[in-house]
């Protein structure tokens, strides 16, 4: 289904039939965090996208219930370290734990 037969079908909808669909939406929303959560571990390797499109990669730094923080380095026009804020759901493991020089993948520095 497209974005306009999803957005037809919605409107078809009870208020009742839509406050469910609601919490249903927000349950499978928690549960998605949870499941993106259990898999990561602080000092795990992490990629995501920027809202311009970037990839950006870096280090856990720190788990939150809904958000993890993560810190790059030598990304961005000083070349220090960044710390981002990023839902959970956003990131994508590249490398569990603590790797040596050179342990990242091809491209992930």
């Amino acid at each position: 289904m497209n974005r306009d037969q999803w957005r037809e079908t919605v409107r078809r909808l009870s208020l009742e039939e839509f406050r469910t669909l609601q919490e249903v939406l927000s349950e499978e929303h928690h549960a998605r965090e949870a499941e993106h959560l259990a898999k990561l571990r602080v000092g795990d390797w992490v990629e995501f996208e920027d809202r311009y499109g970037q990839t950006i990669r870096g280090k856990v730094h720190q788990i939150n219930r809904r958000t993890v923080e993560v810190t790059t380095e030598g990304q961005g026009a000083d070349g220090g370290h960044h710390h981002w804020r990023v839902s959970v759901t956003l990131v994508r493991r590249i490398v569990s734990g603590e790797p040596s020089p050179g342990a990242l993948p091809e491209g992930h520095h």
